[in-house]
């Protein structure tokens, strides 16, 4: 994080080592060149009131598109700015420099999933839209008729990986070792707890087959 103003980086700093994220935290342009030149970083804040920070936005992009590195930056408060931003590969842009906000966006970016999940020559997944709901998976995003659902990752994979194949049955162990690479030996009954989770959140019930679907004795599917 480029941040000049240092109470305000330290209690960002304590905000997201809640959240189990490491952070760097440099004042200057010239330290943190330094930096990206010796380290690579998941995700980049950048205040854009630190001194001479416009120099920086062509390095950003590059880290972007080289590295994949995730871009924020803040304060901004005039909506052709950030929409200059956006437009040029930022990933979010925030109005104020509060550490809640700034802590919370970095988190949200972090869930969302890196593009070496994929394999090579693959394009990245694609938004499902099936019966009021959506689902963006590049932004973990899911609404039903217009209206967002918080899911956690682990239940947004569960939910895509069925309605990313509709009609196809997945057994409980099947999804187990799909989401949490290991043995699915002890984990049915987390795979349970989660659909209904996710049936909580999404507002239905078990019997509801508009969505996911329970196939007695072998498993669960998408509705087609």
């Amino acid at each position: 994080m480029i941040e000049k103003e240092k109470e305000q980086a330290e209690h960002t700093r304590t905000l997201l080592r809640g959240s189990r994220i490491d952070t760097h935290i440099t004042p200057t342009i010239q330290d943190a060149v330094h930096q990206m030149v010796l380290y690579t970083f998941d995700a980049i804040a950048l205040d854009m009131d630190t001194e001479d920070s416009s120099r920086l936005i062509g390095l950003l992009l590059d880290l972007k598109h080289t590295r994949n590195t995730l871009l924020l930056a803040f304060p901004i408060c005039a909506s052709e700015d950030r929409s200059s931003l956006l437009i040029r590969g930022f990933d979010m842009c925030l109005t104020e420099r509060v550490s809640e906000e700034v802590c919370a966006a970095i988190c949200a970016l972090l869930r969302r999933p890196s593009l070496s999940e994929y394999s090579l020559g693959s394009a990245p997944p694609v938004q499902i839209v099936h019966k009021g709901i959506m689902m963006d998976p590049l932004r973990q995003k899911v609404t039903i008729d217009g209206v967002e659902v918080v899911l956690t990752a682990l239940e947004f994979k569960l939910l895509y990986l069925l309605a990313s194949n509709p009609s196809i049955v997945f057994s409980k162990e099947r999804i187990y070792e799909r989401l949490w690479s290991e043995n699915s030996i002890y984990g049915c009954q987390s795979v349970v707890d989660m659909v209904c989770s996710i049936r909580k959140k999404l507002k239905i019930s078990s019997k509801d087959s508009t969505y996911i679907k329970t196939i007695k004795g072998a498993g669960y599917c998408f509705a087609p």
